[in-house]
């Protein structure tokens, strides 16, 4: 379910909701009943769900999978080895 971010007009209260696709925008802010504006954002992007293995079968880099590299590194290390 997505989450949208809104805006108040009137207080200027700045707060998120997760509600379905197909509801229709908040149009009233929930501390002071003004009007609200639904805000566009970057949102957080595709999330894939589960583990795949294919980056470790291809000798793809950990960092993916681990949140780290084979050597530790936050970032890509460029080991061919890095999928272990």
């Amino acid at each position: 379910m997505p989450t949208y971010e809104y805006q108040c007009s009137r207080c200027g209260l700045h707060f998120e909701k997760q509600q379905p696709m197909n509801d229709e925008p908040l149009s009233v802010c929930p501390d002071c009943e003004g009007s609200v504006k639904r805000l566009v954002s970057g949102g957080t992007g595709f999330m894939m769900k589960g583990k795949t293995g294919r980056l470790q079968a291809s000798g793809g880099c950990s960092l993916e999978e681990a949140g780290r590299t084979c050597c530790g590194a936050a970032s890509r290390c460029g080991n061919s080895n890095c999928g272990d």
